[in-house]
């Protein structure tokens, strides 16, 4: 198994001497994608010998090649849309993000030390790397993004590392995602609260007031904001999905539900919706992966339709059944916490995936007893690679 990880890296004085190369960069790119668009293109060979000789006056071959690279990707993307029925425009950029592989870039984290290719050839640039990035440094590194904002160059770096592939070792659980709790564990454990949720309520309540008074002020302030508030979202997922990760051993298997579902499966009540799409729930699965896979651990999804609704101990099936934070099965009358009966739920509906024909009945994970086998090979689900 593969495991690839992306690293933030910030270039010390290195804006002056890139900038000419953004710009180029980013009208090749811009050139590519109007003449593909024109054109109704989504073939790169196509596109390619339309529009390379011309970036190749202003760009190396490496990097003209990169940007209709990005262009192709970018019309492809477009072309999907439209087949939907939506809206389209000319994809365009105002500074385009640099694309690097290993024939335009050199990296040496050892000497903290990086050579790109410019207008001007290739250049070296130092930069610092923080002490929790130093895992990397018997990593492989694959391609790179260079984008400048502001004053900041930053190279986005793509890390590969080779894992054994772990067995499962029956060990199956649950995790439900949502408004009340960020994520609850079918072995008992709650993540997020009230904290985070009232956290992310200032913020909201401080950008509306901001976008409302509309002055330059305010939009400096509400740049400052947007980035606080992205990093508090960062950190808070880095913490949740490290934490779950520590409870967990080697070969156990993390059940999640496809986030397609997640939103609708909220309760629509209106002041509780600002703050459930406003969370990051993706960034949450992409953090826990990544860190599941370094240690072994498994992660897959099912569809979580009903889990909410659903009893995990008798499965009745009711809207009336949850209501607000608690469980109460109209049925059976088993009670708990409404989060913690959807990841029961959610282990159950992975485990019921497992089940071979003849199987025997084995424990839940809130204790009842359910026809699923606890040594069954994977079915119609598989984990995330």
């Amino acid at each position: 198994m593969i495991l690839l990880r992306t690293v933030k890296i910030f270039l010390t004085n290195a804006k002056e001497q890139l900038l000419p190369t953004a710009i180029a960069y980013t009208n090749a790119y811009n050139y590519a994608c109007q003449d593909g668009y024109d054109g109704k293109i989504t073939s790169g060979y196509d596109l390619h010998k339309r529009t390379y000789q011309h970036m190749r006056e202003t760009l190396p071959s490496q990097l003209a090649v990169s940007a209709r690279t990005k262009a192709i990707e970018s019309l492809v993307s477009i072309a999907g849309l439209k087949r939907k029925g939506k809206k389209t425009s000319c994809p365009k950029s105002k500074l385009c993000s640099i694309r690097y592989d290993a024939r335009s870039y050199s990296l040496w984290l050892e000497r903290n030390e990086v050579s790109l290719l410019t207008l001007e050839g290739r250049k070296r640039f130092a930069f610092s790397l923080p002490e929790c990035y130093s895992q990397y440094r018997t990593w492989k590194n694959k391609s790179a993004e260079l984008k400048i904002y502001g004053k900041q160059v930053i190279l986005n770096v793509v890390f590969e590392k080779e894992i054994t592939d772990t067995e499962p070792n029956g060990n199956i659980i649950g995790c439900d995602r949502g408004e009340n709790n960020l994520a609850v564990l079918s072995n008992g454990k709650f993540f997020g609260g009230r904290k985070i949720k009232q956290k992310a309520r200032q913020y909201r309540k401080l950008r509306t007031e901001l976008q409302k008074k509309g002055t330059r002020s305010a939009k400096r302030h509400l740049r400052k904001i947007r980035s606080k508030e992205r990093r508090f979202r960062a950190d808070v997922n880095h913490c949740i999905s490290k934490q779950i990760v520590a409870l967990l051993q080697t070969g156990d298997t993390v059940v999640l539900e496809k986030l397609t579902d997640i939103r609708k499966n909220m309760k629509r009540k209106k002041k509780h919706m600002a703050d459930a799409h406003s969370w990051s729930f993706y960034q949450l699965e992409q953090f826990l992966i990544y860190k599941a896979m370094a240690k072994g651990i498994n992660v897959v999804f099912i569809d979580g339709r009903y889990t909410s609704q659903s009893c995990s101990k008798c499965g009745n099936i009711r809207k009336a059944n949850r209501k607000g934070s608690r469980f109460n099965c109209r049925e059976c009358g088993y009670t708990c916490d409404a989060d913690l009966n959807a990841s029961f739920n959610i282990a159950q509906k992975y485990q019921a995936g497992l089940r071979p024909a003849g199987s025997g009945s084995v424990n839940s994970p809130n204790g009842s007893n359910s026809n699923v086998s606890s040594t069954a090979t994977l079915a119609d689900t598989s984990p995330c690679l």
